[in-house]
């Protein structure tokens, strides 16, 4: 095989108080990354769908330098061109740079007849994200290439944990990032008792997602201290409306990722009624993008 066409999920990461540790995948959007191999020695990468800014030098882009470790580790002197079709909006916390670096490894992989497990793929496609948020972190690039909900179990050596879950509707109001990155803002020195909530709330979720109950997926999904304080800072109207979407009957509302896109986990019947109020609320703020209306997803990349 000399080329390979893959569609690869947007993700949505922390999902709560999991930062850095939990992410799922969504059926919807997704973009659609082409590798082909080549006797140029040489990684390129080119952008169709309207670039956004997205760098193609391979030092910045996500895939190329995931990619560039991938070459690195298992000494390969093919060049690989790599197409990225945009069908989903870079920069509001909808997981496209782990989304392009976890299918790049995933589609080298696959061109290369490398037999590399899951872990492995996940370890080196994080890699990737230095190149957005300056910072390797494995939660888009996992539910990326796997689907369904996927934890961090151990970082050194790096472990992932995928469950599958239901379908359960979901909104997202995209809203494009005033800034890169807030990261650098976050801070980890929360107290003890906020701590302890943290630590009980991802147990819940785990809990939840076992037993099968969203609604109380939900509710655990609701309290973050560590990088919600910070996101929803920057988001006009945040604290507000989410209460508002709370109050509409969804089960649970958080900041998607790094942000600025807020999701809503929900009733199929309530759907319909919780995007109108997001689209009404966020609408006004000069970098909201759109309202998708999807579900949750236990597809990751697939071949097409």
């Amino acid at each position: 095989m000399k080329q390979i066409l893959l569609r690869t999920p947007a993700t949505t990461a922390n999902v709560g108080p999991g930062y850095d540790i939990f992410a799922l995948a969504l059926k919807e959007p997704y973009d659609e990354i082409y590798l082909s191999l080549n006797t140029t020695g040489k990684i390129t990468i080119e952008i169709e769908g309207g670039h956004q800014n997205i760098p193609a030098d391979i030092q910045d882009n996500t895939a190329g330098l995931a990619l560039i470790e991938l070459f690195k580790r298992y000494k390969s002197g093919h060049g690989i061109h790599v197409r990225i079709t945009k069908r989903m909006i870079s920069g509001a916390g909808l997981g496209t740079t782990g989304a392009a670096a976890s299918a790049a490894v995933y589609g080298a992989c696959n061109l290369l007849e490398l037999t590399l497990s899951n872990n492995e793929m996940i370890d080196i496609a994080r890699l990737g994200e230095v190149a957005s948020g300056g910072s390797p972190h494995a939660d888009n690039v996992a539910a990326a290439l796997l689907g369904g909900f996927t934890l961090i179990k151990c970082y050194k050596p790096l472990e992932v944990l995928k469950l599958n879950i239901p379908e359960i509707p979901v909104v997202l109001a995209v809203i494009r990032k005033g800034q890169r990155t807030t990261r650098g803002f976050i801070t980890y020195e929360i107290g003890e008792e906020k701590l302890k909530e943290q630590i009980a709330r991802c147990s819940a979720v785990i809990h939840a997602l076992h037993c099968n109950d969203i609604a109380e997926f939900g509710k655990a999904i609701n309290v973050d201290h560590i990088a919600e304080p910070v996101r929803g800072a920057a988001i006009p109207k945040y604290k507000e409306t989410k209460a508002k979407i709370l109050e509409a009957g969804a089960w649970g509302c958080t900041i998607s990722g790094g942000g600025s896109s807020i999701i809503a986990f929900c009733d199929i019947n309530h759907q319909n009624q919780i995007a109108s109020l997001m689209e009404k609320e966020f609408s006004e703020n000069p970098l909201f993008d759109s309202i998708i209306k999807t579900t949750t997803s236990n597809q990751g990349i697939v071949i097409v």
